[in-house]
């Protein structure tokens, strides 16, 4: 009698749900602390290269995400979800994804654009919000930005320092992107293109405040990757294959294959974009597909239209097919001759 008792009370407290049944500590909380934090290498550097202003960027980006984000849920009588930090990493990408001459009013319409049409709304597809999104939010919006706002992306400024210049730490000096010379098609370096070792560093290189320093961002990576937050084949392979086109085509051209690398947003966004858990691939196969695919298009863009950067709409094209490259990918499970036939709703995160 007494163990029919104890029986039922053990019953009483089990919790039944849907898999995957995984006992971890992790919270989403958790995770976008641990990507704020791989943040602060590529922040350092820009408030070293382009002074005080940098703070000021990211506060209206970061402040408007979340606000953004509170006001849409309240408006709509969705639950409030601001604590679990994602749109605070949303406008944190935002504000570095900005040359420091970008006027704030841009910079709000950028964050506000990511959150509410492209996270919340997810472009009217369906219910959005973390996990369910089609499209990374940040790129998304970076890309209609660069799209709609062309100017304040192109006239980029050198760096002079913390205390220097105008906008509290540079020299309002218009300055080339690296790839306007060696994109559209070019198979050689031009002499107005920094040397490797200014471009891996970020030294008197204009350009988007969080992607000038390669070693900032490898800081980061590093710290993504053996916190086990990103699995390192997405960003090695999105590099790597980028630059492997690269290399083909310049005729195996190590200077320009190098120079590609570490010019425009691949390192930034392959490390903090690509890696992106909902709007990416889920699948091991699928996330090698995924990088190499998003790799290959970016060097594509590069060499064949007049768009120099290309990483933005690759990765667009790529968060558009990993639903369906994660259909033909899923693995076979154990004790089956054949892989399951599963068409992947994002609206159903429960699916794996």
């Amino acid at each position: 009698m007494e163990n029919s008792i104890d029986r039922k009370k053990v019953e009483n407290h089990l919790q039944f749900g849907p898999s995957p049944h995984i006992r971890t500590k992790r919270t989403v909380e958790s995770i976008m602390t641990e990507v704020l934090l791989a943040l602060i290498p590529p922040i350092i550097a820009a408030v070293y290269f382009f002074g005080w202003w940098v703070f000021v960027q990211l506060a209206v980006a970061m402040a408007t995400a979340v606000l953004s984000e509170f006001l849409f849920q309240k408006v709509t009588y969705r639950k409030i979800t601001i604590h679990d930090r994602s749109a605070l990493v949303t406008g944190a990408l935002i504000g570095l994804s900005f040359p420091i001459t970008a006027p704030l009013w841009v910079i709000i319409i950028t964050s506000v654009f990511a959150i509410v049409v492209v996270k919340q709304w997810n472009l009217g597809l369906g219910n959005g919000g973390i996990g369910r999104n089609y499209l990374n939010p940040a790129v998304t919006a970076r890309v209609c930005a660069k799209v709609f706002f062309t100017p304040f992306f192109t006239d980029w400024v050198l760096p002079s320092g913390f205390f220097g210049g105008a906008y509290g730490g540079v020299d309002a000096v218009s300055s080339s992107t690296p790839l306007e010379f060696v994109g559209h098609g070019a198979q050689s370096v031009s002499n107005q293109v920094p040397d490797l070792r200014e471009l891996f560093l970020g030294l008197d290189l204009g350009g988007n405040i969080g992607e000038t320093s390669k070693l900032a961002i490898i800081i980061g990576m590093l710290y993504l990757i053996f916190r086990r937050i990103i699995h390192p084949k997405i960003p090695i392979l999105f590099i790597g294959s980028t630059v492997l086109v690269m290399c083909f085509w310049a005729s195996f051209n190590l200077e320009f294959m190098m120079t590609h690398a570490l010019t425009g947003t691949l390192f930034f966004g392959a490390t903090y974009m690509a890696t992106d858990y909902s709007s990416g691939t889920l699948t091991p196969g699928g996330k090698t597909v995924f990088a190499i695919g998003g790799g290959v298009l970016t060097a594509l863009i590069r060499i064949i239209f007049d768009f120099p950067g290309g990483f933005g709409i690759a990765l667009i094209i790529m968060n558009i097919c990993a639903p369906f490259i994660d259909q033909k990918l899923m693995p076979r499970i154990y004790g089956h001759k054949k892989r399951p036939d599963v068409k992947f709703d994002r609206q159903n995160p429960n699916q794996l």
